[in-house]
């Protein structure tokens, strides 16, 4: 038997706490730490997902993910500055890696900067959006018979770089565009859109 309180000793990896002082388990369980964090992010308990997450790092301060999500915290807590600081030094080690680039220009652009306010190692590829986004829609979908969420075509998009502009402006110059045609959702990310055949013109 166990003699520490509230601790259930498991064989192999799953060993995990009851409660690691602040209500959540142990993050050594890969589970249930995805659980608290997206239990605090649910509940847009933003202060207690950045203390949450500044714990993850302490312990864990060479996993990159728990960075990244470190940062994310950050910015949905409104410490914009702390974010571009935290997540500054990890982009100087993996510059190449986009998730830190793009944490900084969440920051960057919530106060009211742009990417030309920061000294970067690598600088990140931003789509503003305009035709050339656009076209990229149009190439992704010509091939395509059926419509596509326009969350899809977001994720095709971030292949490309950091999207600054939100899901309603896209679905809005998407419906502006005599090329698609799309079905609008009350959720944007689910409108449907397709490109508008030759016999439909």
């Amino acid at each position: 038997m166990n003699d520490k309180p509230g601790i259930l000793k498991f064989t192999g990896r799953y060993q995990c706490a009851a409660d690691s002082g602040d209500g959540y388990a142990d993050e050594s369980d890969d589970f249930e730490a995805w659980e608290a964090y997206a239990e605090l992010l649910e509940n847009k308990d933003y202060p207690g997902l950045v203390a949450y997450c500044e714990r993850v790092v302490a312990r864990h301060p060479e996993d990159l993910y728990a960075q990244e999500r470190l940062g994310d915290a950050y910015v949905l807590d409104g410490q914009y500055e702390m974010a571009i600081q935290a997540m500054g030094s990890i982009h100087r080690k993996f510059p190449d890696i986009d998730a830190f680039q793009h944490v900084i220009l969440d920051a960057l652009f919530a106060l009211g900067k742009t990417e030309d306010d920061y000294e970067w190692v690598a600088a990140p590829s931003v789509l503003r959006l305009g035709k050339p986004v656009l076209d990229m829609c149009y190439e992704f979908l010509r091939p395509r018979r059926k419509p596509r969420d326009v969350a899809f075509l977001e994720i095709d998009l971030m292949r490309h770089g950091y999207l600054a502009f939100s899901c309603e402006l896209l679905l809005n110059a998407l419906l502006a565009d005599s090329r698609f045609v799309v079905q609008p959702d009350r959720i944007p990310q689910l409108s449907q859109v397709r490109v508008r055949r030759k016999k439909e013109l």
